[in-house]
């Protein structure tokens, strides 16, 4: 072959790696062996889809991290004067895409010689374009204050997109707009709950593709919406936990599928492996326990003449004030949530104490009692109310156990029925993004989602109703404070309290 014979073979290889990513990565690219990869169908599916919006939906050890660096190193090596970015959940995830896409680079000199910038986490080629590895915030991925603000991409990658706050989302995703050319969004992750951004993304896909099933053909979803879902399910069990099967054999046999099954356990197994949405795992208030619990009306107005038990959380610099009233049914003996009070940001306490002690016994007579968060504030506050309210006061200290403790209450209240409720709209919001996680040490906690102010109150309130039935109304002496409430205690024990000597 001579020189010329030469440069135009070089030019069809180039070109058909350019119009195949597949042929691009399977003869450019060596592995950690120094073998060529061997693309499986689920990867060769997503890298030959052209769709401009991609959700890669699939089990853990799927191949996702090699599927996504092919993706992005395919696009800038053929692309110029573009900006790619990867956003990982956490600072490690981000490290450890970069370590991979710096393994392929270094094997290849073809790809080496085609960089002219390769830091860890930001990468230059010598056609002008950039490539970005980062985290959804400025330490992690629940943090709103993202470092990608004010920075404009050509394509988006977000990884462990069940993980990523909304609010972050809600930051970075506007920064791939407006850029020259078309813009560009793959999603991957794995299942957590029935809500959030990337669940309803997939509920809403444009179309399915499934490597086993037609084909690889897409299929229309019935909802038409944006994204070409990619969905690859690597295994599955049967109703006693046993593995059915295993798509990539050779790199995943069934008897390692067993192990992982034995070692995080049966529910973990079926979210991470077999792509089902458990949320009554990781989502204490579940889609199914929201619908059969949340079934009661609005009422037409904050009264009630009711036996009424109530529950309060106190918002601080960044939270309202919510509080949450329970009516007891009594041809039923249940208990009904129906009511809820918003104090804006920035409402003084003296305000709500005010209205605690003087106005909602009006509106409710026969309120028996009121859970209140001790924690910070409160407590100074408890304390006043204990003194000058006609009402029980339960004081409640939000250490770790007794937040398990109000949410296993609550949930077994809303399960057994004995409690509905009014589905505010906030309120449901904030169920559906609390989180129970296990630690390492297999402590149980919770994790709120924007924030947590009409659960905590809710919980409280189921709290309350659970520690009247248990004790019995105790105050049956009526004591209401004069005036505004706030210049009958004149104890000097509440001087660096802000509502001593309240005045309005």
């Amino acid at each position: 072959m001579n020189d010329k014979e030469y440069m135009e073979h070089k030019k069809k290889v180039l070109l058909k790696a350019r119009n195949d990513p597949v042929f691009f990565i399977e003869n450019f690219c060596i592995n950690g062996q120094g073998q060529k990869y061997k693309l499986e169908p689920q990867q060769k599916l997503f890298l030959r889809d052209q769709s401009p919006y991609k959700i890669l939906f699939c089990s853990r050890r799927s191949g996702k991290t090699l599927v996504m660096i092919a993706d992005i190193l395919h696009k800038s090596f053929f692309r110029k004067n573009q900006l790619l970015t990867l956003v990982a959940p956490t600072g490690d995830q981000a490290k450890e895409f970069a370590t991979v896409f710096d393994g392929i680079i270094k094997r290849s000199r073809l790809l080496q010689s085609s960089f002219t910038t390769l830091n860890k986490m930001s990468k230059e080629l010598t056609n002008g374009t950039r490539i970005k590895f980062a985290t959804a915030g400025a330490q992690s991925g629940k943090k709103e204050d993202s470092a990608l603000v004010g920075s404009g991409f050509n394509t988006l990658y977000l990884d462990e997109c069940q993980s990523l706050d909304a609010d972050a989302l809600a930051t970075i995703i506007p920064a791939v707009t407006g850029q020259m050319g078309q813009a560009e969004m793959i999603f991957s992750g794995t299942p957590r709950g029935k809500t959030g951004f990337f669940y309803e993304n997939i509920k809403n896909a444009k179309s399915i593709r499934e490597c086993y099933i037609d084909n690889g053909q897409a299929r229309p979803c019935p909802n038409n919406g944006d994204y070409s879902l990619h969905r690859f399910q690597i295994t599955d069990i049967d109703e006693d936990g046993n593995i059915l099967y295993s798509r990539s054999p050779n790199r995943l046999p069934i008897s390692e599928l067993e192990t992982i099954r034995n070692t995080i356990g049966i529910e973990k197994f079926r979210r991470e492996f077999c792509l089902d949405f458990v949320d009554d795992i990781s989502i204490p208030y579940y889609s199914e326990l929201r619908q059969m619990a949340g079934i009661e009306k609005e009422p037409l107005s904050f009264e009630d003449q009711r036996i009424a038990v109530g529950g309060i959380d106190f918002g601080k610099t960044l939270n309202n004030s919510v509080l949450s009233i329970a009516v007891q049914d009594a041809p039923t003996n249940t208990w009904k949530i129906l009511y809820y009070k918003v104090w804006e940001l920035g409402t003084k306490y003296p305000s709500i104490i005010h209205y605690l002690t003087n106005i909602l016994p009006l509106r409710f007579p026969r309120l028996q009692a009121l859970a209140i968060d001790k924690t910070g504030v409160g407590n100074g506050l408890s304390d006043f109310l204990k003194l000058n309210a006609q009402y029980e006061v339960y004081d409640i200290i939000f250490s770790q156990p007794m937040k398990v403790n109000l949410v296993e209450n609550a949930i077994n209240n809303l399960e057994s029925r004995f409690v509905t409720y009014y589905p505010h709209k906030k309120l449901d919001k904030e169920m559906s993004e609390y989180i129970r996680e296990k630690t390492d040490n297999d402590r149980t906690i919770y994790t709120k989602g924007e924030s947590d102010d009409f659960v905590d109150s809710f919980n409280l309130c189921n709290l309350g109703i659970t520690k009247y039935l248990e004790e019995g109304p105790k105050r049956t002496t009526p004591f209401f404070v004069d005036g505004l409430g706030m210049n009958v205690l004149k104890d000097t024990r509440y001087k660096n309290h802000n509502y001593y000597n309240y005045r309005g």
